[in-house]
């Protein structure tokens, strides 16, 4: 590891771990709310609602995962986080769009631009970078 690695402030890698990781939780609640609502409320399509399930699930993985790979200081993990955050702004727009939820709406798309940023801050591209 470089020299400039070693001085370079450590709380940009902190807290965009610290935030993936709050969006993995969100997940797991979305997860488990779905799971709720199936078990106590009438589904349209049972099918329909185990797919969705199965979705939330694989993003809970996929989180996860960028979560433990940026403590690892993983290459990989820059093009992860991107793709998530761009279809997390595309759900925040989505539910900006509708007549309810905006706060959630404004949550996710503040959430996602701060990782964003926090990706691209330079001891971030430093501690991720191919070598």
């Amino acid at each position: 590891m470089s020299e400039h690695v070693k001085s370079a402030p450590q709380w940009p890698i902190k807290v965009l771990r610290a935030l993936l990781a709050v969006e993995a939780l969100a997940m797991v609640a979305v997860t488990v709310l779905l799971i709720f609502e199936l078990l106590t409320q009438p589904a349209l399509s049972v099918p329909m609602s185990l797919a969705l399930i199965v979705l939330a699930v694989i993003g809970v993985a996929f989180l996860s995962a960028i979560v433990v790979g940026v403590g690892k200081c993983q290459t990989w993990t820059r093009g992860a986080i991107i793709v998530w955050q761009v279809l997390q702004t595309a759900t925040a727009v989505v539910i900006l769009q509708g007549d309810m939820a905006a706060g959630i709406g404004w949550a996710l798309a503040f959430l996602a631009l701060a990782i964003l940023l926090l990706t691209f801050h330079p001891t971030v591209t430093e501690r991720l970078r191919r070598r």
